[in-house]
């Protein structure tokens, strides 16, 4: 996981997760990584950037998605109805990798 901070009022660090081979992806969407955002001080916080590449090249803006509900929140980058439930179907999966990349990250450091 590498770390990175952002000048912001909320002393935020943005911490990002590999996806690269491990969600497949759909229809020319390729999922590159999850952007976590830690409050200093705190665990990770439940709104999550998902950075994607759209026929090879990466997206300037990335897809928020909710850990918690494993849901996108806004796919208006995308606009096509199809390939939004398709990306609806695959939040879930995107959420459990970082919890489970979350779970074990935390058992090392027990």
């Amino acid at each position: 996981m590498n770390r990175y901070k952002v000048k912001s009022p909320f002393k935020l660090t943005i911490k990002t997760l590999d996806l690269a081979g491990r969600v497949q992806g759909i229809d020319a969407i390729e999922f590159l990584r999850v952007e976590l955002q830690y409050e200093d001080g705190n665990g990770p916080l439940f709104l999550a950037r998902v950075r994607y590449a759209r026929n090879g090249i990466e997206q300037e803006d990335g897809l928020p998605i909710d850990l918690d509900k494993g849901a996108f929140i806004s796919t208006v980058s995308i606009q096509n109805e199809g390939l939004e439930e398709k990306l609806q179907e695959i939040g879930p999966e995107i959420a459990k990798i970082v919890r489970k990349d979350l779970a074990k990250h935390c058992q090392a450091h027990t």
